[in-house]
């Protein structure tokens, strides 16, 4: 009994394998958005007001370590500062921007990369680099 327990406890964490941070703002969009993500199972999706401010957001990021931030752009949203903080505060995390203006995404993340050759830089400039572990 207590093995299948605890088959059942590892099960369960390895499930909420990826952790969510969707900050922006109460709209169609947002719900749209968590409603997706929310779909799958194996992510832990975390909703947030942008009216609580980027420093809320800097906070729940250093408290809840996600894997993933989706922030919607607005004026302040563009803030190259917010993008910094969160690297600084989470260098592994992956920050997505939405643009619903536009249509569009940007997605950033840090990388750091052994550079054993010259081609590997080029193929990081070309956006061609897949490294081989």
């Amino acid at each position: 009994m207590d093995d299948a327990l605890n088959n059942m406890f590892e099960d369960e964490a390895m499930m909420k394998s990826r952790k969510v941070i969707v900050w922006g703002q109460d709209d169609l969009l947002s719900w749209a958005v968590n409603f997706f993500l929310t779909a799958r199972k194996d992510w832990e999706v975390l909703s947030f007001s942008s009216d609580l401010g980027i420093d809320f957001l800097i906070r729940q990021v250093e408290d809840l370590r996600p894997d993933v931030v989706v922030v919607y752009q607005t004026k302040c949203v563009n803030s190259a500062r917010m993008l910094m903080q969160l690297f600084y505060t989470r260098p592994e995390l992956t920050m997505i921007t939405v643009d619903p203006q536009e249509n569009t995404m940007e997605v950033y993340n840090k990388k750091q990369i052994l550079v054993k050759r010259v081609s590997d830089l080029i193929s990081v400039v070309e956006g061609q680099y897949h490294p081989v572990h």
